[in-house]
């Protein structure tokens, strides 16, 4: 696909409200972009407050200044202050001298207090100049993010040069790259410079490539999970905010280069199988910031580079390891492949192995800074992202060939104004306005035609080297994800407002985003043919074949959605040491457009297609306690809660619109109704692909919106004490609660109202008896409500998490210039239901019992029991700075499920969401079979202690939602810089990045062993209908232990400098 820019498309009445919310809105209130804070008292020598003395703030790098004067208490604030400095802070009064100190660094979230103390007849100006950092500037930070300062991301290890990487340092991250203190990826805000950052349509960074900005052109940034200030909105589980670079009165600039190779690198991967596939990564830019008019305009501009190549594993089995660890042995694989090349048209082109992938991403940033007098101060920046990458996504069998694989390609562009007004000593104003653009497109792989062809599935049976059993899916064609386009075009406006009146500081605003979104999706529209053997693939004799066919062309998706929010807080002292923070938010989100309203679909199952989610009665209210106690600076706690929101992602309304049973018909068949599959004719024309029958009006799958929708909502709960060893060290113990409802879900709403029977183990079975084979093959349209109606999937707001964590941690100034940072975190987080994104039927991947609408609670899918940080820095030492992370995390969950082998136990449309049943050795009426096959893997040295625990804690039951415990994994990374300074303020930076440090020590070590989600432990080998009851098989492959991770390698890099 050829990506090009376009406007954005908002009909009549979409601008006119647009229009209205502008006009309405301008003038009110954002996320704050810095929330730095320089504020302090003024006293006599004789510790009498001085009410009206002058303050003065200038940062002499820029030229920024403002000023203001104290209260009546003595009191002054400057809020939302640019980073960066050197500040100068001068405090005067009549009859008293002067005093000015200078030499404050201002980085994102500090809080600096700076006291003044003036005397009586002295006339010349007292200067004190402070030098390094103060471990106290983030008091009031504590227990609510984890700060990742320039200093930080300068000196420690960062693979791939993305800032967001970094999220791992939070104590709080885990499930995910993204995900926060327990909850869905979608519950977690990302903002750069105040303004969103988050791709809407499916969450995570607007970026789809390496990164979303350069490195080079991030300041500092944290990672917040309990900010109850009113500002911070649309996030259950937190937020990710980074702060810019800007210009200076000094011209600087660099220029740099980051390579890793295949010498720089273990030759071989993580299972110690050699490498063939080879390795190279270099990203290289240049970065130039300075005056554009000294002490006015400035600007800063970053360009950065990506060249890749990189492996990619695909059903790489070399051995007989590899084939215990896979569940597939290469004699079946290569039979697969001799097989699809004979009779599917199988190219000769490589399809499984090592393969070289090549990607290149660019990005641009730059801004400027122009302080237009003494009140306003204007910022306008732009950022540019361009990826493309080969084998980018594959489906959801356990292997794909290559030919399944989709190729994608992005841009994305953010251009952003803001203006920040000091009007007069006690009211400021912040106004932001942002246009986004975004354009990402899934393609099928070179080898397979554009708009795409079927998948075949096989079920592969394998007896392995080590005597066990297992089964797996491989899948050739096609796949559900490409062809796949998104477009979107995003315009934001906020305005937040600062006023003081008296000793209360208030703060009030909105923040607002209209988004509007064209996304084309063919998940399932190129068609699927189920075979249960290798036997049954040679002789082109699938059990089942569906595919949802288009009825008016390319089902393009048009929708625009609306973000809207109002807050107001007060902050203000009840006593000299306490503070407290009170304040509420409104968040409404509207969908402009609903599906077509299918006539049908209202009749039989009483649905409205057309419901558009819409949630306004969304009000947050926070609160926040500090107890300075003392006032000492030494003992702070720090309690506070309050209500948030999340925003739903934005592609659930494409599936509703999409499938509202207009745009699209289904053919679900199994038997002799299942075609005869013609792989050689679909690939030389698509069109041949078999669609629905003549003469026969197809059923259709529905996806819709529940009548009481509600976004999800989040409360939250912390308290946390921290205590400071004067000012290099602190000590912090945080409890930290939450519970979300309202979460989004699919419920199944054409499955019968109860179970047609409940087999001896007790599974509710949504199917007659009479209608499931010998061999227990299901067939899920006999579980329909309506046979007018296919599969019926309602966005229903059922889902609900509870997560609760303690948090400890340290840290420490080391010397001149280093640090040491530490926490360990105990954590629990239990849902009913996991679903993050995006496609539907993903939803009802939930494994249940029976009934897929009981949804089953257990620990979370982004659970982890145990997490382990540290980040630390050396002093420097003639230039050298050695920096190291250290990241470990144990107890992510595993479950036992029942194999996908084309067979649903409980008889929905599903084929992988039942849990497994762990039938009771010890019971007379289990099968000898399934007890030997227990025994098998209870007997197995290899198999480790977690996997037979979770089997034996289960016997007699269903096994537990993800009560399977993986194991704790650590990794160490490490950063070698040196600093060399040449004449003029030139200087040069060498680095040496290892990533994996245990790895490099021991090829053996720095490897994981996580089961992943789900083991298929049981297998149906038929059904009797005498006992109405499936007949099961033991995979004893399942505890064969996987091995995972990215053996050692090593990042060189050369950093020119000037002017810094």
């Amino acid at each position: 696909m050829r990506l090009k820019f376009y406007l954005i498309k908002i009909n009549s009445r979409q601008l006119g409200m647009t229009l209205l919310l502008l006009t309405c809105m301008v003038f009110q209130s954002l996320a704050q972009a810095t929330d730095a804070t320089i504020q302090g008292v003024i006293t006599a020598t004789d510790a009498s407050t001085l009410p009206g003395a002058t303050i003065l703030v200038r940062n002499t790098a820029t030229g920024f200044q403002t000023g203001t004067v104290t209260n009546a208490n003595g009191e002054y604030r400057f809020i939302q202050v640019p980073l960066g400095g050197p500040y100068e802070i001068t405090a005067s009064f009549v009859g008293y001298g002067s005093k000015k100190k200078e030499g404050f660094m201002v980085n994102q979230g500090d809080q600096l207090k700076i006291n003044f103390e003036l005397s009586e007849a002295v006339t010349e100006m007292e200067t004190i100049v402070v030098t390094g950092d103060q471990i106290r500037s983030s008091i009031d930070r504590q227990g609510e993010a984890t700060i990742v300062s320039t200093q930080q991301i300068q000196n420690l290890p960062s693979e791939g040069r993305n800032f967001t990487r970094l999220v791992s340092l939070s104590p709080l991250q885990g499930g995910g790259s993204l995900n926060l203190g327990g909850q869905r990826r979608t519950s977690t805000g990302v903002t750069i410079d105040g303004l969103n950052a988050r791709n809407t349509l499916t969450a995570g960074e607007i970026g789809q490539g390496p990164y979303t900005i350069s490195q080079e052109a991030i300041r500092t940034f944290e990672i917040s999970t309990n900010d109850y200030d009113v500002t911070q909105g649309r996030q259950g589980g937190g937020a990710i905010k980074a702060v810019t670079k800007s210009g200076t009165n000094d011209l600087q600039g660099s220029a740099f280069v980051y390579h890793r190779n295949d010498n720089l690198q273990n030759d071989l991967d993580i299972r110690e199988n050699e490498r063939t596939a080879d390795f190279n990564n270099t990203q290289y830019g240049v970065s130039l910031g300075g005056p554009i008019i000294k002490d006015k305009i400035h600007f800063f501009a970053v360009f950065e580079r990506q060249e890749a190549t990189d492996p990619l594993f695909i059903a790489d089995i070399q051995n007989a390891d590899d084939e215990n660890r896979s569940g597939l042995t290469k004699a079946n694989l290569d039979r697969y492949l001799q097989i699809a090349r004979a009779k599917y048209g199988l190219s000769a082109d490589q399809q499984v192995g090592q393969f070289e992938r090549s990607s290149e991403a660019s990005t641009f940033f730059a801004r400027v800074d122009w302080q237009l007098n003494n009140i306003h101060r204007l910022t306008i920046k732009n950022n540019y992202n361009k990826y493309t990458n080969p084998f980018s996504t594959s489906d959801n069998s356990s292997f794909e060939l290559a030919e399944s694989y989709s190729d994608f390609n992005s841009q994305e562009n953010t251009l952003g104004v803001s203006l920040r007004s000091a009007f007069n000593a006690n009211f400021t104003n912040e106004f932001k306005l942002q246009y986004q653009h975004a354009e990402r497109a899934y393609n099928p792989s070179s080898q397979l035609p554009s708009s795409n062809i079927p998948r075949a599935i096989v079920n592969v049976q394998s007896t392995l080297p080590d005597g066990s059993s297992a089964s797996r899916t491989v899948q050739l064609g096609g796949q559900r994800y490409s062809p796949e386009t998104n477009l979107e075009n995003m315009i934001q406006f906020t305005n937040t407002a600062y006023l003081s009146r008296g000793n209360v500081n208030f703060t009030f605003g909105t923040d607002n985003m209209i988004t509007y979104l064209e996304t084309l999706l063919s998940n399932e529209q190129n068609g699927r043919f189920f075979f249960d053997s290798l036997d049954d693939f040679e002789n082109l004799t699938p059990s089942r074949y569906a595919r949802e066919v288009p009825l008016q062309g390319l089902p393009i998706v048009k929708q625009t959605v609306l973000d809207l929010s109002l807050f107001a807080q007060a902050e203000f002292s009840l006593h000299r040491d306490l503070e407290v923070i009170a304040g509420v938010r409104w968040d409404g989100t509207i969908f402009t457009e609903g599906a077509e309203f299918n006539q049908t679909v209202f009749n039989e199952l009483g649905i409205r297609t057309d419901n558009r989610p819409q949630d306004l009665d969304n009000i947050q209210p926070r609160l926040q306690g500090i107890w300075n106690i003392g006032g000492k600076d030494s003992d702070i706690i720090k309690l506070g809660g309050g209500i948030f929101n999340s925003q739903p992602h934005y592609y659930a309304q494409v599936n509703n619109i999409q499938n509202s049973g207009t745009l699209l018909g289904a053919i679900d068949v199994t038997g002799a109704d299942v075609p005869t599959p013609d792989f050689n004719a679909y690939r030389n024309d698509p069109s041949t692909v078999p669609g629905v029958p003549a003469g026969q009006v197809p059923f259709s799958t529905i996806n819709a919106v529940g009548d009481n929708f509600e976004v999800p909502t989040t409360a939250k709960f912390n308290i946390d004490y921290t205590h400071y060893f004067g000012d290099k060290y602190s000590v912090s113990v945080n409890y930290l609660a939450s519970k979300t409802t309202n979460n989004y879900v699919y419920q199944e709403a054409n499955l019968a109202k109860d179970p047609y029977f409940v087999t001896n183990e007790g599974r509710e079975v949504f199917v007659p008896a009479n209608t499931i084979t010998a061999s227990g093959i299901t067939d899920w349209t006999n579980s329909r409500i309506s046979n007018q109606v296919g599969r019926a999937l309602v966005l229903e707001s059922d889902g609900e998490v509870k997560q609760h964590a303690i948090i400890i941690s340290g840290s420490a100034q080391v010397g001149k210039d280093g640090y040491f940072n530490i926490s360990y975190t105990r954590n629990s987080s239990k849902d009913n239901s996991s679903y993050n994104c995006c496609v539907a039927n993903t939803s009802t991947f939930l494994p249940v019992t029976g009934d897929p609408r009981d949804l089953n609670y257990g620990y979370s899918d982004n659970n982890f029991r145990s997490k382990f940080v540290v980040n630390t820095a050396s002093p420097s030492f003639h230039g050298f700075v050695l920096g190291a992370t250290i990241t470990g995390s144990g107890g992510s969950p595993f479950n036992f499920v029942v194999d996908n082998n084309n067979r649903s136990a409980n008889g929905d449309f599903n084929l992988s969401n039942d849990q497994a049943y762990i039938f009771d050795p010890n019971d007379a009426n289990t099968p000898q079979a399934i007890k030997d096959g227990y025994m098998d893997i209870l007997n197995n040295p290899d198999v480790p202690q977690n996997f037979k625990d979770y089997l034996q804690d289960n016997f007699g039951r269903f096994a537990e939602r993800n009560a399977g415990v993986n194991g704790f994994y650590a990794n160490i990374d490490l950063r070698l810089l040196k600093k060399v300074k040449l004449i003029n303020g030139h200087g040069l930076e060498l680095s040496a990045d290892l990533f994996n440090f245990a790895n490099f020590l021991d090829s053996s070590k720095g490897n994981t062993h996580n089961y992943g989600r789900n083991r298929e432990l049981m297998r149906i080998t038929g059904f009797d209908q005498a006992t109405k009851s499936y007949d099961y098989s033991v995979q004893t492959g399942a505890g064969n232990e996987p091995i995972g991770g990215t053996p050692w390698r090593v990042q060189l890099g050369l950093r020119y400098t000037f002017g810094q």
